[in-house]
């Protein structure tokens, strides 16, 4: 694979990363102000909506952090800028879900809980969340090239860095994981 390759999956995976962080701080919270400030009085917290987008990036930069470290650990040579390419395009299920979740808010109706239309989007956020859960295993697998004990570990690992970039990220505005 040339060095031009790398780049241009580097250029893609950063757009896919900044798309679906400002489509999820910026243009979704601003798509529901719009739609309901006169029903609910809302208003909108513009610096809340940066520090959601500056932690967004942050995630993904700290998860790409970690698996570099992790193959660094078991020896596996890939660079920073390989795993911030590979681990970026995992974020087309994330910029689905954000695009559906989005959707949910400004269109509520869409979504009642005894209804044909329930049972459909929750199988797409169950599709979108399978989706991302095999990127991860198919980066562990082919590009990490990690044995099963491997595996295991950079899982727990990832388990527990994971869940606490989420409660960082719930806890700053953000409602949908940028992992």
């Amino acid at each position: 694979m040339s060095r031009g390759d790398v780049k241009g999956r580097f250029r893609a995976s950063v757009a896919i990363v900044l798309s679906t962080a400002v489509l999820s701080s910026g243009i979704v919270p601003i798509l529901y102000f719009y739609a309901n400030k006169n029903r609910y009085g809302l208003s909108l917290d513009i610096g809340g909506m940066f520090i959601a987008l500056s932690v967004s990036i942050m995630t993904w930069l700290a998860a790409c952090l970690m698996f570099w470290l992790l193959s660094k650990a078991f020896n596996k040579g890939l660079g920073f800028e390989q795993v911030t390419s590979i681990w970026g395009l995992s974020y087309i299920p994330n910029f689905f879900c954000v695009v559906l979740y989005g959707l949910l808010l400004i269109v509520p109706k869409i979504n009642t809980a005894s209804s044909f239309s329930a049972f459909i989007i929750c199988a797409i956020f169950i599709m979108l969340l399978v989706w991302k859960a095999l990127y991860y295993f198919m980066l562990l697998r082919f590009v990490l090239d990690t044995t099963l004990r491997e595996l295991l570990i950079i899982t727990a690992v990832s388990a527990v860095v994971f869940a606490g970039l989420m409660i960082i990220g719930s806890k700053l505005g953000i409602q949908v994981p940028m992992l």
